[in-house]
């Protein structure tokens, strides 16, 4: 009985507690509710709260000296506020909206300035809808059916009709240019998810004088703000455009997998060069801010909840004051190949590339394409902008110094000498009587020319007169196989490690005629030993190998990130370090042999015969070199020769390495004139204009620290088989 009562009693006594508990509870609602209600409820109505994105700092990217190429400043656009443009129901809120873009877009269109547009739709002659036309016509037709749901067959009209219909925009009512400017601001509002949180960019890269008219005119445009925001500028717009890159708005399809912390719907994005490379390192993370308004849209107070992370900066290897002079000397040496040619059919295009590296560590210095384009330009002005995407005969948009790829004649002769020496096909001294037909089998038809006869020759003058005759003897006893393993390790159809993307070209070989569907015959070794045939090198993987001989037959890792910094560039993230630079592989070539190449080498250039020697014979600067020639279709075509330079100086310590190609340049004399510009410019200084690096404070500090030849000479690099 006792047990009994003692639980009774702890149950009684749960029981009052959880009643206290109740109690309490039941107090303070009524505190809340009804003692202290109204003031509650007046506090609520009084106040919004919202969480506003804070946009990232795209990280810069600038020259070794800190030269900007890519980097940030104040620019303006036009955006609204969805909590200013709603009313008290879907038609007023339409209205609102409606009214507010025809009034804004008449703002913009009497100073005759743009705003976003991708509505594929526009007006005919008649006044009638139609689909625009262009190459990205089907596929933004495409997407505004599915976007809205409508049958892939639907036209224009009726893609209108739906849009500005009940259901949708409802400004039926309007003339047809009203409602198209209606459709195609509306159309990208609800594509780039506007909403209180997220807020719809109008225009981008708005004038001060736009932005005050829009500030003028604020009372009559609810929900219309300007602001100001970073802008991508390109400073040195000329300057390395290949290298730099392009940045584009995000695709729909991109945004779809895109980290949202990083990315929204109105975002740009690295597209190619080093701002596409390192996108994920330039691109920041966005910050939150918490703003509380009033209903009228007063601000009460704005809390930043967590900070926006701004992109790394990038340092180049790249002197801006050098690319400047290897663009010069390359843009005069393609116009000159062309006036010079006797070939004028519109079918051939004349271009070029030209790459320089620093021997040590194999750091790219300049790396120069044309035809070329101006990336300041090509952001700015959207005319240009279509027409260097439009020209397709010249291709100006194509990285040729990374990405073009050629048969460089000649110039391949040192790595055939290099692995015919170490093999024991030859000797320095060994001769090779050139009687110009150098018949390779047992029929007499089976034969090559060179294009001179030179007589008895061994390594350094056969070198020095580019003898072609001397040279198809050794490859033919070198082999396919036996060449080609050096030329993998002097670098050439092998990527260069160099951190944006390049094109890894190829070497002649069976398999490779197979790939393109041709037959490989006995006589194609002799090509091959001469740089003709189906060999597709690219310039860099030219200087590359260049520096690979100048560097004692080891090949570094290509480079063209100097070192990586924090926003602020004031703390070092990673940096290249040129003392012990990354070891790509060893030719296995003996100091010895190289030697004996790279003598054979400035022989091109001191031999009065050689074919450098009107260049650089008399230069203040040992230089050793290589030219080349690489014949294109047969003689009857009479198309221009490609012309190729390789050289690295000084010869005794080497510290620069140079290659060029200019496409159809023919036996001229001009990739010598280009590689001597920048040989003036990294040992003397000439044509390097000083650039100011601008500091984040926006103060400038100076940066610290040619003429062209015009006499030709002869390459005999051409054959026959």
């Amino acid at each position: 009985m006792d047990e009994e009562k003692k639980y009774t009693g702890r149950y009684v006594a749960c029981v009052l507690i959880l009643l206290a508990i109740f109690a309490v509870f039941g107090v303070q609602l009524i505190n809340w509710q009804i003692v202290q209600g109204s003031e509650y409820r007046e506090k609520a109505d009084s106040t919004n709260q919202y969480s506003v994105e804070i946009q990232p700092l795209r990280g810069e990217i600038l020259d070794v000296n800190g030269v900007d190429l890519a980097v940030n400043i104040t620019g303006y656009q036009v955006v609204f506020d969805s909590l200013y443009m709603t009313g008290e129901n879907r038609e007023e809120t339409n209205q609102i909206r409606n009214d507010t873009i025809l009034k804004l877009v008449d703002l913009f269109e009497r100073r005759g300035e743009e705003w976003i547009d991708i509505l594929p739709i526009t007006l005919d002659t008649d006044g009638n809808f139609v689909f625009k036309s262009g190459e990205d016509s089907e596929s933004d037709v495409a997407a505004l059916k599915s976007f809205y749901r409508m049958q892939s067959y639907a036209t224009a009209q009726e893609c209108m009709d739906v849009i500005t219909g009940d259901d949708h925009y409802k400004c039926s009512s309007l003339s047809n240019a009203d409602k198209l400017k209606v459709a195609s601001v509306r159309y990208n509002m609800e594509k780039s998810g506007f909403n209180a949180k997220t807020k719809y960019t109008f225009a981008d890269d708005v004038s001060e004088e736009m932005v005050a008219i829009v500030e003028e005119n604020h009372q009559k445009l609810p929900g219309v703000f300007s602001e100001t925001v970073p802008t991508r500028k390109y400073v040195n717009g000329d300057v390395a455009p290949h290298l730099i890159g392009t940045l584009e708005p995000i695709s729909a399809d991109a945004y779809k997998n895109a980290d949202k912390e990083k990315y929204d719907i109105n975002s740009k994005i690295g597209t190619s060069g080093v701002e596409g490379k390192f996108e994920d390192i330039l691109v920041g993370t966005k910050g939150e801010k918490i703003v509380e308004t009033t209903p009228s849209g007063s601000i009460l107070d704005v809390k930043e909840v967590e900070n926006a992370q701004p992109g790394q900066t990038i340092y180049l290897t790249l002197d801006a004051r050098m690319q400047r002079v290897a663009a010069k000397a390359l843009e005069q040496a393609v116009q000159g190949a062309e006036n010079a040619s006797t070939n004028k059919s519109d079918s051939i295009k004349y271009s070029g590339a030209v790459v320089a590296l620093r021997v040590k560590d194999f750091a790219v210095l300049c790396a120069q394409s044309y035809p070329t384009y101006d990336l300041t330009r090509y952001t700015e002005d959207p005319e240009y902008k279509l027409q260097i995407l439009q020209d397709d005969a010249h291709k100006p948009m194509l990285g040729r110094a990374l990405n073009g790829t050629y048969p460089i004649g000649s110039s391949i002769k040192p790595a055939v000498a290099s692995a015919a020496l170490q093999e024991g096909i030859i000797t320095k001294d060994t001769t090779v009587n050139c009687i110009r037909r150098y018949v390779f089998s047992s029929n007499s038809d089976d034969y090559a020319l060179c294009l001179g006869y030179h007589g008895p020759l061994a390594l350094n003058m056969a070198m020095a007169v580019s003898c072609n005759y001397y040279f198809f003897d050794v490859g033919r006893n070198l082999g396919i196989d036996s060449l080609n393993q050096y030329l993998e390790r002097f670098g050439l159809g092998e990527y260069t490690g160099v951190e944006l993307n390049e094109a890894q070209g190829r070497r002649a070989s069976p398999e490779t005629s197979e790939r393109l569907g041709k037959t490989w015959y006995g006589g194609d070794i002799l090509n091959a030993s001469i740089g003709q045939g189906d060999d597709a090198f690219t310039p860099i993987q030219l200087a590359t190998y260049a520096a690979t001989i100048a560097n004692n037959g080891v090949r570094l890792q290509t480079h063209i990130v100097d070192k990586k910094t924090d926003y602020s560039r004031q703390n070092v993230m990673e940096q290249y370090d040129s003392e012990n630079p990354n070891v790509i592989t060893n030719t296995e070539v003996s100091q010895e042999n190289l030697n004996l190449v790279k003598e054979a080498m400035r022989q091109v250039v001191v031999n009065p015969r050689g074919t450098a020697n009107h260049y650089f014979g008399d230069y203040p600067i040992a230089v050793a070199a290589k030219t080349g020639t690489a014949q294109l279709g047969t003689v009857a075509q009479k198309i221009p020769d490609h012309t190729t330079f390789i050289a690295f100086a000084p010869y005794d310590d080497p510290e620069i390495a140079v290659a060029v190609v200019i496409e159809h340049g023919s036996k001229t004399q001009f990739p010598a004139d280009v590689a001597k510009a920048i040989f003036d410019a990294y040992f003397f200084g000439t044509g390097m204009e000083e650039i100011a690096p601008t500091n984040p404070d926006g103060s400038t500090t100076p940066s610290t620290d040619g003429d062209t030849s015009s006499s030709q000479g002869e390459d005999t690099s051409s054959s026959q088989a």
